[in-house]
């Protein structure tokens, strides 16, 4: 049925991809509560945390894909070079190749990561197969029910299953793959997916630092809320979430102080019979503990025996001055454990991050200094930058958001999405009459002449793109060109 799609070339009008993204629309708006309580079944994300972190970004995702979609899918005309006098160009953004776009999304944002990608896959004129992870079956389950409700088969489909499922589905070739996951499996998708020449976009994850500047924010309890909301929003499932924070020491004692009263503001004493999200799995959860059983001399707020595995509950736990050989430095932490790393310089800090495997898919620096930040921005590689805040930067339609180097590659959000789904297609009309020959030049045998009045071509000017205004001069400007080249010759 997706490739019917593709035949019938009711994919490539505005009227398909409008009516498709309303239908979106409308299964969110409809089925808001349902959704919702899927969630809450699956990760017991607060509801407010979920409209938030999910909702709200799909919703601002197809608010401006429908606001813009007739812009975006216009041809653009661009310039032509001189040589090619006279010539038309543009680009136009066409769907992908048949059958469509493959979504591969994980189970930490069920919703946020299936529907984003494919707002902009259907955007670009894609039909789209989602294959959401069987670690939140209830949201992938009602995902299918209603994605089938609400569309027509072959536009947005969802296949249910695991890894066997995935590999199969891998097997195929793809207009693109849109893989949303770990390092691990992501090089597992880009192999497979190499050998049916398939394009791929990974969005993996990584160990996103913080810094805390000598010369950061006065306020530190603003600064240790952001910082706290960034490490447990989703229980810390979240790929750009705080993973560590690097403290000058001049700051460290206070800072410190601070983040434990955050953590007591946003989850009291027992953070157990809080808002605080579930991890996903026992098996996950056990991870976690493990982690800090490492560290556990270093804890300062929360710890390992305040962990309850199979209620999938891993306390905050705050560890200061971790040992450096500890997993909790090595590894992607992906849970509610905050290492906090002093200091004494903002070079030991920027060496410290170098030295940590991987790219960062975002790095977060806490400093008034515009000098310092950039400092950072200038020696520390990193997909995405924020100072004075955390993750913010996901939520906005107006960035791209993907990865860079083993944080991954591609990205999407807003017209990025566009841009990722559709391939530029250079179009260009020449006019094909004697005049435009100009006697033969481009055409063996090559003569010492050819060669000179090629020489004389290279320097005009690129043919700009026509107005109304500028065609009657640029007209004159060429029947000049033309009647002259056809003399020389």
């Amino acid at each position: 049925t997706m490739r019917k799609i593709h035949a019938s070339q009711v994919n490539q009008s505005y009227d398909w991809r409008y009516s498709q993204l309303l239908k979106l629309r409308k299964l969110i708006t409809e089925n808001r509560n349902e959704i919702i309580h899927a969630v809450q079944r699956d990760l017991s994300k607060h509801e407010l945390e979920f409209c938030i972190a999910e909702l709200e970004t799909i919703e601002n995702e197809l608010s401006m894909a429908l606001s813009n979609l007739r812009n975006w899918m216009s041809p653009k005309q661009v310039p032509s070079p001189g040589q090619f006098i006279p010539a038309y160009s543009e680009i136009r953004s066409v769907p992908l190749c048949s059958p469509g776009v493959l979504v591969i999304s994980p189970f930490n944002y069920p919703w946020n990561l299936a529907l984003v990608p494919a707002i902009g896959a259907i955007a670009g004129g894609n039909p789209v197969l989602i294959k959401p992870s069987e670690l939140t079956s209830n949201s992938s389950s009602l995902l299918k029910l209603l994605i089938s409700k609400y569309f027509d088969d072959g536009a947005i489909q969802v296949v249910g299953g695991g890894v066997s499922v995935t590999t199969k589905l891998l097997s195929y070739g793809w207009g693109l793959v849109f893989f949303t996951g770990s390092e691990r499996v992501g090089k597992i998708v880009a192999q497979a997916a190499a050998k049916t020449l398939t394009p791929v976009v990974l969005e993996l994850g990584g160990k996103c630092p913080t810094y805390i500047d000598r010369d950061c924010p006065s306020d530190l309890k603003v600064v240790a809320n952001r910082v706290v909301w960034g490490k447990t929003l989703n229980a810390g499932q979240t790929c750009i979430g705080v993973d560590y924070v690097l403290v000058h020491n001049d700051v460290k004692e206070k800072f410190c102080e601070e983040v434990k009263q955050a953590l007591e503001r946003m989850y009291t004493s027992n953070p157990k019979n809080s808002g605080l999200a579930r991890i996903a799995t026992v098996d996950q959860a056990k991870r976690l503990k493990s982690l800090i059983e490492e560290a556990e001399n270093c804890v300062v707020w929360g710890g390992s025996e305040k962990c309850d595995i199979n209620e999938k509950y891993v306390c905050p736990t705050v560890i200061l001055n971790p040992p450096k050989e500890c997993r909790l430095l090595k590894e992607e932490i992906f849970g509610p454990i905050l290492p906090i790393i002093s200091v004494d310089t903002d070079d030991e800090a920027i060496t410290y991050i170098n030295q940590m495997p991987g790219t960062p898919l975002a790095m977060y620096v806490f400093t008034t200094s515009s000098k310092q930040f950039e400092k950072f921005l200038c020696q520390v590689p990193s997909a995405a930058a924020i100072r004075n805040d955390v993750v913010m930067n996901f939520g906005s339609p107006h960035l791209p958001f993907g990865g860079l180097g083993s944080s991954g590659y591609g990205s999407y959000h807003g017209k990025t999405s566009f841009e990722t789904f559709t391939h530029q297609r250079a179009v260009v009309f020449k006019p094909c009459h004697a005049a435009f020959e100009y006697g033969g030049l481009r055409y063996q045998p090559y003569s010492a002449l050819q060669e000179k009045a090629f020489s004389v071509l290279g320097i005009l000017p690129d043919v700009p793109v026509l107005h109304t205004r500028k065609m009657l001069s640029f007209a004159t400007v060429l029947g000049v060109c033309v009647i002259g080249v056809n003399l020389f010759f």
